[in-house]
């Protein structure tokens, strides 16, 4: 690897974290593999993580940042629905491999209970940024909402015969139409 500056170097191990994610999903994350993503050696990630698990972490904190910056982009200032936008990728066949980062996030957060409070925190950003976006949503909304993208995001991942992007507009169709009630209200 060139040299660069060890927070841009420190960004590029993100960022190769983060492509071993997208490709292999989070079991495949290693001191190996990230080096072999970034151009380097194993020895130059642990010189900028402790741990694997802590590069794990920083890789879903980038992902999810970004994720934010995106949904912030779509609804501040437009006319865009902000809930109908949040379940957006939902009902876009070209996102199934995002919302499959979700579901393998939730299941890493179930092995690894270090990761475990990274993943609650980003479901808490989810749910501050629902309701910091002028949807009109009470916390409890906006937690069912959070909850129900990301239980959604792993069926589809799981049985994706049978949670189609039809079905998933079927189930999301109380809370994306115009007017709509949130179900369980």
């Amino acid at each position: 690897m060139a040299y660069l500056p060890r927070e841009e170097r420190r960004s590029a191990i993100i960022a190769a974290a983060l492509r071993v994610i997208r490709a292999e999903g989070f079991g495949a994350v290693s001191a190996r593999s990230v080096a072999q993503a970034v151009g380097g050696s194993p020895g130059l990630i642990h010189q900028h993580f402790p741990s694997v698990a802590e590069l794990t972490a920083a890789a879903w904190r980038a992902y999810v940042a970004e994720s934010l910056a995106e949904f912030d982009a779509a609804v501040q200032g437009s006319e865009v629905d902000p809930v109908a936008e949040f379940f957006a990728n939902h009902l876009d066949p070209a996102q199934g491999e995002e919302l499959g980062i979700w579901a393998d996030a939730w299941a890493h957060a179930l092995r690894h209970p270090a990761f475990a409070a990274v993943f609650a925190d980003s479901v808490r950003e989810l749910t501050d940024a629902l309701r910091g976006s002028g949807a009109e949503v009470s916390d409890i909304e906006a937690d069912r909402a959070v909850l129900l993208a990301i239980a959604l995001a792993g069926m589809q991942r799981v049985a994706p015969e049978r949670y189609t992007v039809a079905r998933a507009a079927s189930i999301l169709d109380r809370w994306c139409a115009p007017g709509a009630q949130p179900p369980l209200s």
